[in-house]
């Protein structure tokens, strides 16, 4: 009995197949690929080269990040032109690349959980104690 229900499975697939043959295809739709990336300006977020050079502009690598895919948000008032990379990055990961890159300027990239990436802000500025000498108590407890 095995057999015969795997013949009957082969002729049923086999009537299935020639019933697809045998009707007119829609046109497969024009446009982009499902592998390409549409969001970029850039057609391969691959051939874009990420400038980690001492003397490089901030900005642009953080650009060029953009570009290659990943989600940085930051405010053209906080990074200012004039920012330029220290010395060559070592890190490889993007997070500790950011953190390494913007640390020196007194910025750093938090997550970004509502749009997901990063945003770029400010340090958190510590609180600045000043510790004095203790002005002696004049009043009551004072001895004579």
């Amino acid at each position: 009995m095995s057999r015969s229900w795997f013949a009957l499975v082969l002729m049923v697939c086999a009537g299935v197949c020639q019933a697809q043959r045998m009707g007119e295809a829609a046109p497969l739709p024009s446009g982009p690929g499902p592998l390409t990336d549409v969001r970029s300006n850039h057609p391969d977020p691959s051939a874009v080269e990420i400038p980690l050079y001492s003397g490089a502009a901030v900005r642009d690598v953080l650009q060029a990040l953009s570009d290659k895919g990943f989600t940085i948000k930051w405010d053209p008032e906080e990074v200012l032109p004039t920012m330029t990379l220290l010395e060559r990055p070592k890190a490889t990961r993007v997070d500790k690349l950011l953190t390494e890159i913007l640390t020196p300027w007194g910025l750093r990239a938090d997550h970004n959980m509502r749009d997901g990436g990063y945003r770029v802000r400010p340090s958190k500025k510590k609180k600045e104690v000043t510790v004095g000498d203790p002005e002696p108590a004049s009043g009551a407890g004072a001895s004579k």
